[in-house]
């Protein structure tokens, strides 16, 4: 009923951080309705009410009957699924909530979100799209490339590397078979460098870097986030880059008019000093970094998020963020080694007896259903007054941390 002031919780593949945000909510008088593609939903005991919405099939109107017979009637819509982003914007603008302004629409794909900043002279990167079987390869004339989806390549989902056009074609046709010969496709220039993280809010069309991660281990092989990832950046190169892509992402969201919302914003340096953007994904950053974030700076990512969503102005939270001095931060996931159910595994307060740990999560019965896209399912956040004291825990981290999948 509107006096329970409902609010709808978009989920996909039942992800979307829906246990934290329809306690927000709870919390902030609100009523959490999930809306995923799962009757069966994991997390529909966690809110009110439950709309089952095909997201692949279905339309805006079916959503709107779906929730219209579920006696729901939306104040806000909150989502943290980067492929729902389409329908997120266009619930809110049916409902005439807070979260669709055109800017946002820009935000829909890697391939606008790319034709956006060549246009303003933001970036340089060579990239080509289509369809799975569409797309021109003879348009791509330099390699190594990247091939991924241009809308549902959240977690390294489906995200390929091509280093010759025989490769690129072979890349293409595993898109296809994997996601649906339609699927939209981008492929973009390799960007040879150190991959970092930007995370904070767009406030008034401006964007506020607020938390910033060098990933000292990436995989790129899989293109998947491994070893540490470390805040504030350690290598100079990288702290440069971070400043110099925050600017002109911050001059792409006020060119567009972006509305009140959370970037997490990924990018490379390449080891000349230059860098170019890697995407932008118009939610907070996932498994630690709003941990990471809280204790960085006093800011929370999906609080503050929430909230924006609500429509609350919340310019008064940046002038109470704080610094974290001289400790250092690191993230140290773990990913999932084979398909199947987690069965056992190290617990979070056993990791938390390592001096240095100082935080952490377990997704327990984490079930892996490809390992196609990243499987975080643990993951200890570090803290030390140095780089080399960071590794020396983390190595105290791997030896005690042990689990079994099935």
């Amino acid at each position: 009923m509107a006096e329970d002031r409902d609010v709808l919780i978009f989920s996909k593949r039942c992800e979307g951080g829906v246990r934290f945000v329809s306690r927000m909510l709870v919390e902030l008088g609100r009523r959490p309705v999930l809306v995923s593609d799962e009757p069966e939903d994991v997390n529909r005991a966690h809110c009110a009410a439950h709309v089952v919405v095909d997201w692949d099939t279905a339309s805006l109107e079916e959503l709107v009957a779906a929730v219209g017979a579920a006696g729901v009637e939306p104040t806000a819509v909150v989502n943290f699924v980067d492929p729902l982003i389409s329908w997120q914007v266009r619930t809110a603008r049916h409902y005439g909530l807070t979260g669709a302004e055109q800017g946002r629409e820009v935000l829909l794909s890697k391939a606008r979100v790319r034709a956006a900043m060549a246009d303003r002279g933001l970036s340089s990167l060579a990239y080509a799209t289509g369809t799975a079987v569409s797309l021109d390869t003879d348009a791509v004339t330099s390699y190594p490339v990247i091939v991924k989806p241009d809308q549902d390549s959240g977690a390294s989902r489906l995200v390929r590397r091509a280093d010759d056009a025989a490769e690129l074609v072979s890349c293409l046709k595993e898109l296809a078979a994997a996601a649906g010969p339609e699927t939209a496709v981008i492929v973009e220039e390799y960007i040879d460098g150190i991959e970092f993280s930007v995370d904070g809010p767009v406030l008034d069309g401006r964007f506020h870097p607020l938390f910033e991660v060098e990933k000292t281990g990436h995989d790129n092989g899989r293109h998947h986030d491994a070893g540490l990832l470390i805040s504030p950046p350690v290598s100079v190169h990288v702290r440069s880059a971070v400043g110099e892509l925050s600017e002109r992402v911050g001059a792409l969201c006020a060119s567009i008019g972006l509305g009140d919302s959370w970037l997490h914003v990924e990018g490379r340096a390449r080891a000349d000093g230059t860098c170019e953007l890697v995407e932008i994904n118009p939610r907070p950053g996932g498994r630690s970094y709003r941990d990471a974030t809280r204790r960085a700076c006093g800011v929370d990512s999906i609080d503050m998020s929430v909230r924006m969503a609500l429509g609350e102005h919340l310019d008064g939270v940046l002038a109470e963020a704080t610094t974290g001095g001289t400790e250092l931060l690191a993230m140290l996931p773990f990913e999932a080694d084979r398909v199947g159910t987690l069965a056992s595994a190290t617990s979070v307060e056993e990791l938390m007896r390592i001096p240095g740990v100082v935080d952490g999560y377990l997704f327990e019965n984490f079930r892996v259903v490809t390992m196609d896209r990243e499987n975080h399912f643990a993951e200890a956040l570090i803290a030390a007054d140095s780089v080399a004291d960071l590794h020396k825990i983390a190595e105290q981290v791997r030896s005690a941390f042990t689990f079994t999948f099935e």
